[in-house]
């Protein structure tokens, strides 16, 4: 088959069908309802919904439910981690003697392992409550990094059911694929022999497809044979605005796929980063006497993205329709005109005020200082250590810090919990710096040779400790939501482990110096490097608020922080002097000060 460029689709402007964050969604036609089953909700534990459900009776118009299709207690796999639960899939099963049996399939975290898995649950009615009763993953490509996103399709031809997923790659800095398998018919056992049937091979993809959807369009031969199979999926980084949903056509459930250039459905007024596609069939009217076939799929509502942001990932509707002169006849997508009646609501995501500026700064011996709202918790200045201590990071609440030696050791004060440390271990090359996680209950320690060490709930993403790196790496960032990070190295070569994006490097360490710091932007689609002489480069949507190059410095720059709504940052030089861009405000530094030790890095609240 021929690769055949497809606009992306147009509207006016996109209107959620759905009242609220509802992201990856799953459609089930059942018994004349509708029944819409999503991603978890992101609340406190105490209210965490594992799987959100929905229902309507027109498949246009939603009313959301406060039940949990799959409940923590009774529901839940025994081996997954409660609320790390998402991307649903659920069909039904009537052939047995014991009526009709509803069958999901989720992905949710293994707990022993850390990694992200499918696992499969039952109910006796749509609504469920579904239970996991089995004592581990039904799969778990652990070699690829994990397995999520699953789908069940049937293929209307041969009554076949199958099993199509993502392996987690990524996770490892690898490009991912889509996957099939073969299911037993009452919908609970998987083939052995599973299939890739599409990887990430197109550049708009970011090395990420995920999120399959599966579509039989009938052919022209007896029964509607000589159809086609279209795969439809979410490519890129869910988090950010080059998120979209692209499709292949295929000669079968298990393979033969050609997957198509270019997106299907991109960023547009209304909507940003649209993915978690399903297809289903509205009810039969006289325009569309056997119902018009429709795309459901989750994205950011308008240009607001991120949780943190208060942004919400609602669900969407367009028509699909197939444009018979092309070959294979390819999918078109208008938004539902009967679609968008149903506004989302606001989010009950009160903002918390923007914190007052303020950051620490960290000698070698551990000594602390404070400046601005930064609070004084405590320090190692007057301990004798077996090592220098090389970085620190702040909790999230900002009331507390970790401190790290080059050895690994780790010092923890105020809030900061003690997850772990390498302190008694015989490391290849010392640790540079740390990361910590996203709610503070762990963090990552990071190494010069690229080697990662994860503490507490940080899961590990990759390393490049075996990688024979041929310059030390000197820093390290987080991406959006702490769900992967960047390392950088002396010349600034950026390697990407998780969901953090490559958005670009130097040909070599700006200025010729090696450089010594790195920070993100909150959408995770650009970061800064800075170098030893004041140079800061911009990458991705980082913007260049200035840098200190081509001014003679007291001494080299130590490392960067970037403030609390990552339009400007902070230098730091070792001998304690503070270097200010964008809207980071100058509140003192330890420059011009005796120091019993030189400055190492520097955090911000």
């Amino acid at each position: 088959m021929l690769a055949v460029a497809t606009p992306a689709a147009s509207a006016d402007n996109w209107a959620p069908v759905h009242p609220g964050d509802f992201p990856d969604p799953s459609v089930l036609n059942w018994g004349g309802f509708y029944f819409g089953f999503a991603t978890q909700n992101f609340a406190p534990a105490a209210q965490t919904i594992n799987v959100q459900e929905s229902i309507s009776s027109d498949g246009v118009h939603w009313t959301a439910l406060s039940s949990d299709a799959l409940p923590t207690n009774g529901g839940l796999g025994p081996w997954a981690k409660p609320g790390e639960t998402w991307a649903p899939t659920v069909a039904a099963y009537s052939g047995g003697s014991n009526g009709t049996v509803f069958v999901m399939y989720y992905t949710a975290t293994d707990s022993a392992s850390g990694t992200q898995c499918i696992g499969e649950a039952t109910a006796t009615t749509p609504l469920g409550p579904y239970h996991d009763t089995n004592s581990e993953p039904v799969e778990c490509q652990v070699g690829l990094g994990g397995s999520i996103d699953p789908n069940i399709f049937t293929d209307p031809q041969t009554g076949t059911p199958y099993l199509l997923w993502k392996d987690d790659g990524n996770t490892d800095a690898n490009t991912t694929g889509i996957w099939s398998a073969q299911l037993s018919p009452d919908l609970q056992s998987m083939s052995d022999s599973a299939t890739e049937i599409l990887s990430a091979d197109q550049s708009w993809q970011g090395g990420i497809v995920e999120g399959p959807n599966m579509y039989y369009l009938p052919g022209p031969g007896s029964g509607g044979s000589g159809g086609t199979y279209y795969l439809f999926y979410s490519g890129g980084d869910f988090g950010s605005t080059t998120y979209a949903i692209g499709w292949a056509a295929c000669s079968s459930p298990s393979g033969g796929c050609q997957d198509q250039s270019g997106p299907l459905l991109a960023s547009a007024p209304g909507v940003s980063g649209p993915g978690g596609p399903a297809v289903y069939t509205l009810p039969p009217t006289v325009q569309h006497p056997t119902g018009q076939t429709v795309l459901a799929f989750a994205g950011w509502q308008g240009d607001t993205i991120g949780y943190l942001a208060c942004g919400i990932r609602p669900m969407y509707l367009a028509d699909l329709n197939f444009d018979s002169s092309a070959s294979p006849p390819r999918p078109t997508l208008t938004a539902d005109p009967a679609g968008g009646s149903t506004a989302a609501s606001s989010p009950s995501c009160p903002r918390p005020p923007t914190p007052p500026p303020g950051y620490w700064q960290v000698a070698a011996d551990g000594g602390v200082f404070t400046f601005g709202s930064a609070g004084f918790y405590g320090s190692t200045g007057s301990m004798r250590l077996n090592k220098p201590v090389v970085g620190m990071a702040p909790t999230p609440d900002h009331g507390g810090y970790w401190l790290v030696a080059s050895d690994g050791g780790v010092f923890a004060f105020g809030d900061a919990g003690f997850h772990g440390s390498t302190g008694s271990m015989i490391l290849n090359k010392p640790i540079i710096g740390m990361i910590p996680t996203l709610d503070g209950n762990g963090y990552w320690l990071i190494a010069s040779d690229g080697g990662v060490f994860a503490f507490g709930d940080a899961p590990f993403y990759g390393s490049a400790g075996g990688d024979g790196l041929a310059y030390p790496v000197t820093g390290a960032a987080p991406s959006f939501l702490g769900g992967g990070y960047w390392l950088v190295d002396a010349n600034g070569q950026v390697l990407n482990y998780g969901n953090a994006p490559f958005d670009g490097q130097p040909a070599f360490a700006p200025g010729g110096y090696r450089i010594t710091g790195m920070a993100g932007t909150h959408d995770s689609a650009g970061y800064w490097l800075a170098s030893a002489n004041g140079n800061v480069a911009d990458f991705g949507d980082a913007a260049p608020y200035g840098s200190m190059i081509g001014t003679a410095l007291n001494a080299p720059v130590v490392g960067m922080a970037a403030t609390f709504d990552a339009a400007g940052y902070w230098l730091q030089g070792s001998d304690g002097g503070i270097f200010t861009f964008g809207d980071a405000p100058f509140l003192g530094s330890m420059g011009g000060h005796p120091l019993n030790a030189p400055m190492v890095g520097i955090a911000s609240v």
